[in-house]
């Protein structure tokens, strides 16, 4: 691929991370190499058993709690933190080594919303990466700085969702 862009999913409806992973299916059917970094994922979910079961397709989550954020105290967001901080570290050296076409960072902008990884940072991993690799960001509330940067910016919006009826995560359909 020659010119690889910025693609932004974020919004409060379902479906970004499922976005992500229907382009990287695609990207990987047409012979790209691909990349997925998960943050702030926890639990197992069929694209991710999918993909790990493909040759070419790097599937990579840091490790987080299982817990939200608002629930831990001081010393877990810490910890979290530093995992966070190493898994930003092993996505600029995943960058560096230049072997992938499409890398999805899955949540990162929840890490960013939560200045996990500054602004900075973000911009000037943007701005280092190379020409040709095409970089997917998910995650609820992607801050303006991030839309503006990017080159495509797709809302989702929770209309109505099956959780409000107390219906939770179905195998096979959100996990």
């Amino acid at each position: 691929m020659k010119d690889g862009l910025l693609q932004v999913y974020t919004g409060d409806g379902k479906g970004k991370t499922t976005a992500a992973f229907g382009l990287a299916f695609r990207a990987y059917g047409r012979g790209f190499k691909v990349a997925v970094v998960q943050f702030m994922k926890t639990w197992i979910t069929g694209e991710v058993q999918l993909a790990e079961t493909l040759e070419n397709f790097h599937v990579k989550r840091i490790d987080t709690s299982p817990k939200f954020t608002w629930e831990m105290n001081e010393a877990e967001l810490e910890e979290l933190r530093l995992e966070i901080r190493k898994g930003f570290e092993y996505v600029r050296n995943l960058v560096k080594e230049n072997k992938y076409d499409l890398l999805v960072l899955d949540e990162i902008n929840h890490i960013i919303i939560k200045e996990f990884v500054s602004k900075e940072e973000i911009l000037e991993f943007i701005d280092s990466k190379p020409d040709t690799l095409e970089i997917v960001m998910t995650g609820r509330n992607a801050p303006d700085w991030l839309m503006e940067k990017a080159d495509l910016v797709t809302e989702m919006k929770c209309i109505k969702h099956p959780f409000e009826k107390g219906i939770p995560a179905r195998v096979g359909i959100e996990k």
